[in-house]
């Protein structure tokens, strides 16, 4: 047996290597140079004509892009030294192969790992939550891959493209592939953090990723899952909702087989290989994409949104074909209320006729308007529209052209449902296309076991060209009191054509009512981590009062120390909804996360002794903070809290 041992080592000795290469640039974006290590196959520089696709990868938490030094003691959350092995087990794992240098010598590819390092920041990279330096990484992977393919023997284009990440480098993988799919083949994500505050200094934003997966159509993504990563409730989040969206989204849950099941980046020839499949069997460009971006202007599958939005929020793009888009915005996701005042102007891809004349019909969601103008396309092929980011639906279309039916929207006949309550969901159609068409079957589809659909399957009659329709109703219900949103799916069916459209609909079943709370009204709340802070607007005597902005916390039995905040739902009048505001604390579990808190305005107008029925839900620790092991794994769990309450209003 030792003499096996030596042949083994000897062996793996002997084996080629990925050559280890660090370098730096000049970056226009940082005004600065960085840093940048890459990993080359072994016999790259004795074969001058090949050239080789590239994984882009970021470091986590403490990270850079070299790793710890042989002997340094490692700050960061990735524990292992994992772009070749030193020896030390106990830092690079059980699997002496599984590093990136192991895995360049087996296949034909580059890995090009960046530097997060900022002053301000560090032993966090990439200066998110909270902003502090205004440096965009987001801006500077363009230019990143730019310099790589310009001085390396890359692929040079999306489908020789990856990007992949662990922890916080995780979630930058998940930014970068969702403001960039149309540069990318795919994009992995090691146990990444879920969500963080992000975007340009005056606009950050957070940013929470189980709300944004749809940005990942026509782009393969997958995902490692540790049993005792302490970021895995998070995780679990995203796999189970990224499950419902018809990606091509595949995860990979491990335990104690593979580094103990802690958080870190394990399986490297697992995810890598994922990405080497899609270098050899591109996707094509999607027919129909969606976006969601927090930057106010940017570019998308060669799509340009430029608006004048000078607070936080998001621009959301549906429904993106040839036929048109939707459009809208939000303060927050994922039910966040408009951006006001704002002026958005889009540019489509060059994939029109150059120099044509279209008809252009638009449809004002709100209100159920439509208007028509005629646009010509320029001598590139592209249309220029203009408009707010109030919701609208715009369809382009030629004399000659068929009919095009979208689902604009979807109403609900009962607001805030509970369980066993039923449904009545009805979508709106809209033929934005050339013509008539003479019939249209829609079929509502459940995605939840828990969920009844009672009317799966309804024909509607002609829908003429620019028409609406609206009359037809699905009525659902819940069996599950803990089912917070019902996923659904509608398959529309006309003239040989099908397409499928995602809803949701919110349940609101609370499990207790809350009898004891308080009314943060400019009044302090002791805070998680935030400690003492001032949280609405009034005269702080906790009494809610009219024309006052208020938040409503409370205490868990686990922790007697802290309050925390309720996220509101109400149907009541003298609440201004549309003036509705959310509060982001911070969590102490490393995570990145926030406890979002509704802030509502009491209408000025509000009678003395009316009493407000509200509908929360908080999160709160369920198990306590564990003790720290010797690998830095810990766990946070949490539940969230359903409940109903009444506050009563005092002039």
């Amino acid at each position: 047996m030792f003499a096996l041992v030596l042949v083994n080592a000897h062996a793996q000795q002997l084996r080629p290597k990925g050559i280890i290469e660090d370098g730096m640039h000049y970056s226009k974006v940082f005004r600065e140079n960085r840093h940048f290590r890459l990993i080359l196959p072994a016999d790259y520089h004795r074969h001058p004509e090949r050239r080789y696709p590239v994984i882009y990868y970021f470091h986590g938490n403490a990270g850079r892009y070299n790793g710890p030094e042989e002997g340094e003691v490692s700050r960061s959350g990735e524990a292992r030294y994992y772009d070749d092995f030193n020896g030390n087990f106990e830092r690079c794992g059980p699997d002496s192969l599984d590093n990136f240098a192991s895995y360049v010598a087996d296949n034909d590819v580059i890995i090009a790992k960046w530097d997060g390092y900022v002053p301000a920041q560090y032993p966090r990279p990439y200066d998110i939550a909270p902003v502090k330096e205004d440096r965009q990484f987001a801006d500077y992977f363009p230019e990143f891959v730019q310099y790589v393919d310009s001085h390396y023997r890359t692929k040079a284009y999306r489908e020789a493209r990856a990007v992949s990440g662990l922890s916080m480098g995780g979630f930058m993988s998940m930014l970068i592939a969702s403001k960039y799919p149309h540069l990318l083949s795919s994009a992995s994500f090691f146990c990444p953090s879920a969500s963080f505050t992000v975007g340009p200094k005056a606009l950050q934003v957070y940013t929470p990723f189980k709300e944004m997966g749809r940005n990942f159509v026509g782009l393969p993504i997958r995902m490692h899952l540790g049993s005792k990563d302490f970021l895995r409730q998070h995780d679990q989040e995203i796999d189970q909702a990224y499950k419902t969206l018809e990606l091509n989204y595949e995860s990979w849950h491990y335990g104690i087989g593979y580094f103990r099941g802690f958080h870190n980046a394990v399986n490297i020839k697992g995810q890598f290989d994922f990405h080497m499949k899609y270098f050899r069997m591109p996707l094509a460009r999607p027919e129909k994409w969606h976006h969601i971006d927090l930057y106010p202007s940017f570019s998308v599958w060669n799509y340009d949104v430029s608006t004048n939005r000078d607070i936080p929020g998001f621009t959301v793009l549906d429904d993106v074909r040839k036929e048109g888009f939707s459009l809208q915005t939000r303060k927050w996701l994922p039910d966040g209320p408009a951006v006001p005042n704002l002026s958005v102007q889009i540019t489509t891809d060059s994939i029109y006729p150059a120099n044509t004349l279209f008809e252009l019909i638009q449809l004002d969601v709100p209100v159920r308007k439509t208007f028509r103008t005629s646009v010509r396309s320029d001598r590139k092929g592209r249309i220029q529209w203009q408009g707010t980011g109030q919701h609208s639906n715009i369809g382009l279309y030629r004399a000659g052209d068929p009919g095009h039916i979208t689902m604009a929207a979807y109403t609900l006949d009962w607001k805030m449902p509970g369980i066993g309550d039923i449904v009545s969901i009805s979508p709106l159609l809209f033929n934005k296309g050339g013509a008539a068409v003479d019939s249209v079957r829609m079929e509502l589809i459940a995605q939840d076991e828990d969920v009844e659909v009672m009317d799966p399957a309804i024909s509607v009659g002609k829908l003429g060209q620019g028409a609406l329709h609206e009359k037809t109703a699905f009525r659902i219900r819940s069996r599950h009191a803990g089912l917070d949103r019902a996923k659904l799916k509608l398959l529309v069916s006309y003239n040989g054509r099908k397409d499928l459209f995602l809803l949701e609909v919110p349940f609101y079943s609370p499990e207790a009512t809350l009898s004891h709370f308080e009314i943060a009204d400019g009044r302090p709340v002791n805070l998680e981590v935030e400690g003492k802070t001032q949280v609405g607007e009034g005269n702080g005597n906790g009494i809610a009062n009219p024309g006052e902005w208020i938040s409503i916390f409370t205490r868990s039995e686990l922790d007697s120390l802290h309050d925390f905040g309720l996220q509101l739902y109400t149907e009541d009048p003298y609440i201004a909804t549309d003036d509705r505001q959310m509060r982001y604390f911070a969590r102490n579990d490393w995570s990145g996360a926030q406890r979002l808190t509704s802030q509502v305005r009491i209408r000025p107008d509000c009678p003395d002794g009316h009493e407000i029925a509200f509908y929360g839900t908080y999160e709160y620790p369920k198990n306590g903070n564990t003790r720290r092991d010797s690998h830095g794994a810990h766990s946070f769990i949490r539940e969230t809290k359903r409940v109903s309450l009444i506050v009563k209003v005092k002039k």
